[in-house]
């Protein structure tokens, strides 16, 4: 968390004051990597101690100067030490920033949304470059990079012709710490244990820094790591949706007791230990060979590595299983008596095994007389290595005396969905194997881009200064699905598990509250699983033993994963751009106004590459088994499409009085079509209730947005001010899922397909500030506050409030965050609607230093233990509830 003591130098003062200087506030309206950062350990005046300040009061007072001398409407993040954001989470730090949101995977921030926009709307650029993602879109995970590398964080809500486009919702960017940034030779370590509560272990996390200038500071090395090895814990219903519409005979006499209602036909139940492993680095040389140029080469890697072993006890059946019910008001199922067959346990194995990769160079030209320039090179790869290491293996536990038709389902007094009359299941003595496979999809994103900007800049006169530039990126994102063939995944459906398989019964002894699971119920290893059915003990039960041994003689006497063409494909996406902007400034009387007016030109080429296969035939392999779907072989396919826009943009402020301004623009925008939803796959799903088969769409149009923004902004004092924001986004060519109906073999499939649909309008108001009460008497004069509230109406309005103290030695924090609920989207789980419940998280940290040198530090996060719920149309139709549970951390910091 955030670092507490302010002072390192010769005077080894505590605390300084100073003015602020140009460096605390630099923009670049193009990316320029090699200078955009501004310095992390900012100087006094030239003359006097070498003092740098530090803390969080004056990473505050950064954060607001470059608020304020940012040529259009900017929100900043700035660590209050090298490489020390105020939280351990880039999302989690971005959060705080009016109107922006997170989404969580395994309890830590994963994605952003901006001003109601989701991931895939806002542009992650990294020391101004794109940066390859290892998802299937163009969303950035924000949990790849450790916040130890980040100094800064900028979020663009309204763009410059000089950005990047693709940021309808926003551009951030994310900077890390240069060489000639310090001048001198500073080293950083930290060092923590963590502690989730849910898991019950401490796990280790470290990071280091290390940064030197040598030779009459012309060279500059910097390097900098960290680790983390997080032992997680969750537990989570999921119901895969509910399925509405639906007809209830409960005495099987031709005549519906219910019509029109809605249940779930799919419940699980899942205890989840992950162990979540990051080791990121990044180098940075830097050479100053002359007074007028600077040339800076860096690199990124981070490996993530997220497995997550999941124990599941799950519950299907469907309407017509069904001998009671009760239905409210909302036409929900609120209680019901008869399921198919089970209960089942699963283990279910979801890794997410990702690498990023960057590096790149910058030379930057200042020739003085107001002319500069730069050309950046980069490339980026990420890659996700998930194919074929997912798995699901599945037992029925129906004791020998268990019948289905006496199970009961009911909501709990919390509204959960809760099963009774399920036998012994802790008996395993006559569970048999179901559904087995090993699965998944691997990514490769690329990326090659080459950036280069002129510009000049006038002391005075209505043209302040007039910038131009070229950008080119040629981007390749790809994925393999892959599975275990359908001929070996329902072959040992009825197979007896051997005893020993079992192991230690999963702990859900305290499972969310209910009831279900005094003893927890039964598990094992799917590897262990895996190596059994290889046996002949295992093939012997099979149906057809010779068939069975066939099947495996052909995919190389294993259960391997082979590729599924028809669900693989890549999109490459070649892309132009150019700008030219031009900076304006003067004076209204005693006012001055400043703005700019840039227009930008971009072409895109499309080309989808794919596989296409046909539907031959269905077989079902028997009762309670998956059908098999049999395909003709793969042919290629390929696609190809281009489109241009011009895209204008405006800022422009006044000082409305002193200390007051007054900010608006307006800009056209564009975000390009997910690359997943280019992509030329066909998904298939055959199961008999869920029959759905979900294709790409190459022909996608970019969504166009006209942005309009207004601020006004009282800055109170360096690190105080009052803001309120408001905005609207008028939208063109919205990408939403598409399902139809449509036969197949004579058989009814939903069939979903990314298409343009039509138009939208976002209208959205923001407030915001923050304030130090430095006049206030000893010791009280430590304190301060920040907050912010976005109404953004359907898209689910959010408010952070944030109080800290800052006195001496000592720091304290405490934060809280909200997001009300909302719509995730009109067509999910079961084609319905899908719903976020309102979610609130608080997270607080203490800080001590005990020299000016050495701070040691505690934290604590999610401290109340708020679960995320998901829901669809009325919250009794849970779609998920889970929890990971708080997390807690302590641990040292040292700067040298």
């Amino acid at each position: 968390m955030a670092t507490i003591f302010v002072a390192v130098g010769a005077s080894g003062a505590m605390a300084q004051e100073r003015r602020a200087g140009p460096e605390d506030a630099r923009i670049k309206d193009q990316p320029a990597a090699a200078d955009q950062t501004e310095p992390a350990t900012p100087s006094t005046d030239a003359g006097a101690e070498d003092i740098v300040v530090t803390g969080l009061r004056e990473s505050l007072r950064r954060a607001t100067d470059i608020k304020r001398a940012a040529p259009n409407i900017v929100d900043s993040i700035v660590a209050d030490d090298i490489g020390k954001l105020p939280d351990q989470n880039i999302a989690e730090a971005i959060q705080r920033i009016p109107g922006v949101t997170i989404s969580r995977d395994n309890g830590e921030g994963q994605f952003i949304t901006v001003r109601g926009l989701g991931p895939a709307f806002s542009t992650a650029l990294y020391n101004g470059r794109v940066l390859a993602t290892e998802n299937q879109g163009r969303e950035f995970s924000f949990d790849i990079l450790p916040a130890e590398l980040i100094n800064r964080v900028d979020v663009s809500k309204t763009p410059t012709a000089a950005q990047f486009e693709g940021g309808i919702a926003s551009t951030v960017d994310m900077y890390t710490a240069r060489p000639f940034d310090f001048g001198k030779t500073r080293a950083v370590l930290s060092v923590q244990g963590n502690y989730d509560k849910l898991r019950g272990q401490v796990s280790p996390q470290a990071s280091g820094l290390f940064s030197t200038t040598f030779a009459d500071d012309t060279f500059g090395v910097l390097a900098a790591f960290s680790y983390l090895d997080r032992k997680i814990a969750g537990q989570r219903i999921f119901t895969d949706g509910w399925e509405a519409n639906q007809s209830l005979d409960l005495n099987k006499d031709g005549r519906n007791e219910f019509t029109g209602v809605s249940l779930p036909t799919y419940v699980e139940y899942g205890v989840n230990s992950t162990s979540r492993k990051r080791f990121s680095g990044i180098g940075t040389l830097q050479w100053r060979p002359s007074s007028t140029l600077l040339l800076t080469v860096d690199g990124l890697y981070s490996k993530l590595d997220v497995n997550d072993d999941n124990k599941v006890f799950f519950v299907y059946g469907g309407p017509g299983d069904i001998t009671a019910a009760t239905v409210d008001a909302n036409n929900t199922v609120t209680s019901y008596t008869g399921i198919a067959s089970g209960p089942f346990i699963t283990n279910q194995i979801r890794p997410r095994l990702a690498q990023t990769y960057q590096i790149g160079g910058n030379l930057e030209w200042k020739p003085g007389n107001g002319f500069s320039g730069f050309v950046d090179v980069s490339w980026s790869r990420a890659s996700d290595d998930t194919g074929g290491n997912q798995a699901w293996f599945e037992s029925n536990l129906s004791g020998v005396n268990y019948s289905p038709a006496t199970t009961q389902f009911s909501l709990s007094s919390k509204g959960l969905p809760v099963y009774s009359n399920l036998g012994d299941f802790t008996d395993t003595s006559n569970a048999r194997l179901g559904y087995i496979t090993y699965e998944g999809v691997s990514v490769d994103d690329e990326i090659f881009q080459v950036n280069t900007q002129a510009k000049y800049e006038s002391a005075g006169g209505l043209l302040r200064g007039i910038s131009a530039g070229l950008n080119y990126s040629d981007r390749t994102k790809g994925r393999e699905s892959t599975k275990t063939p359908d001929a070996l995944q329902s072959v040992f459906g009825g197979v007896r598990v051997p005893q020993n398989l079992f192991g230690k019964s999963a702990d859900a002894r305290d499972f969310l509250g209910l009831d279900m699971f005094p003893d927890g119920f039964p598990a094992y290893a799917a590897g262990d699983v895996a190596a059994y059915l290889l046996t002949d003990a295992a093939i012997n039960q099979t149906r057809d033993p010779t068939a069975t041994r066939a099947a495996l003689a052909a995919n190389g006497g294993t259960l391997d994963v082979v590729l599924v063409p028809s669900n693989s494909g890549t999109a490459r996406e070649k892309t132009i751009s150019a700008f030219v902007q031009g900076s304006f400034g003067g004076e209204l009387g005693s006012r001055n106004w400043s703005g700019n007016v840039g227009l930008r030109w971009t072409r895109t080429n499309v080309t989808s590459t794919g596989f296409g296969q046909e539907i031959l035939s269905i077989d079902q392999p028997g009762p309670g088994l998956d059908p098999v779907v049999n395909l003709s072989p793969a042919q290629p396919l390929e696609e190809k499409g281009n489109y241009g826009q011009f895209l204008p943009s405006a800022n422009a402020k006044i000082d409305v009085v002193q200390d007051v301004i007054f900010q608006a623009a307006v800009a056209r925008t564009l975000t390009r079509p997910t690359l997943s939803d280019l992509l030329l796959i066909r998904n298939i799903n055959p199961r008999p209730r869920e029959r759905a088969i979900t294709d790409g769409n190459p022909g996608l149009l970019p969504l166009i947005g006209w942005n309009y923004d207004v601020a006004l902004t009282w800055y109170i004092d360096r690190a105080s001010y009052l803001s309120v924001a408001g905005f609207q986004k008028d939208l063109r060519n919205l990408t939403e899922s598409v399902t139809t109906n449509i036969q197949i073999l004579g058989l009814d499939f939903r069939r979903t397909r990314p298409e343009n649909v039509g138009n939208d309008r976002i209208r959205g108001v923001e407030f915001s500030g923050q304030y130090t009460f430095s006049g206030l008497p000893a010791p009280f004069d430590g304190l301060g506050v920040q907050g912010n509230v976005s109404l953004v109406g359907e898209e689910g309005n959010t408010y952070n409030v944030v109080g800290f103290y800052e006195k001496g030695p000592l720091q304290m924090r405490l934060a809280y965050n909200y997001r009300g609920s909302y719509e995730l989207t009109e067509r999910g789980n079961r084609g319905q609607p899908v719903n976020v419940a309102a979610y609130g998280i608080a997270d607080a940290s203490i800080n001590f230093a005990l020299t000016p040198n050495v701070t040691l530090f505690a934290q604590g996060l999610n401290i109340f233990n708020e679960k995320t719920f998901n829901y669809s149309v009325f919250s009794e139709r849970v779609i998920t509830y889970e929890t990971y549970g708080p997390r807690y951390a302590l641990g040292v910091r040292a700067t040298f």
